[in-house]
């Protein structure tokens, strides 16, 4: 089990992480961005709702539980085209990482949950 300050440190790693990889014009995977957040969550609601343990404010890419537009797309029962282009429209919220679209895993549900469809 991780600590707070264990959390806090790893969630600033993989931001600093995300930030040099864009800098040089690549990209981290998915599952980065993903627990990245999930470390934040954890450090920030360890410690009652204060940020005080960051250093900067996080990037606006860390705020979404991000997915594969493939995930995405198996999850809606759609085309990964489909996905795409709701991405790109901006029905579906999501973020454009080094030529990929990462989509936000919350939109998603509430997508299938409009349109009916049971997440896997």
């Amino acid at each position: 089990m991780l600590g707070i300050d264990d959390a806090a440190f790893l969630s600033a790693a993989l931001r600093r992480l995300i930030e040099v990889s864009a800098q040089r014009g690549g990209r981290a995977v998915p599952r980065v961005y993903e627990l990245e957040h999930q470390l934040a969550s954890a450090a920030k609601c360890s410690v009652e709702g204060t940020s005080e343990w960051l250093d900067e404010p996080r990037p606006a890419v860390s705020e979404m539980q991000l997915i594969e537009t493939s995930t995405a797309a198996a999850r809606l029962g759609v085309s990964d085209r489909n996905v795409r282009a709701l991405a790109a429209r901006g029905t579906l919220t999501a973020r454009r990482v080094a030529g990929r679209w990462l989509i936000d895993a919350d939109a998603v549900e509430e997508r299938s949950q409009k349109r009916g469809n049971q997440l896997p």
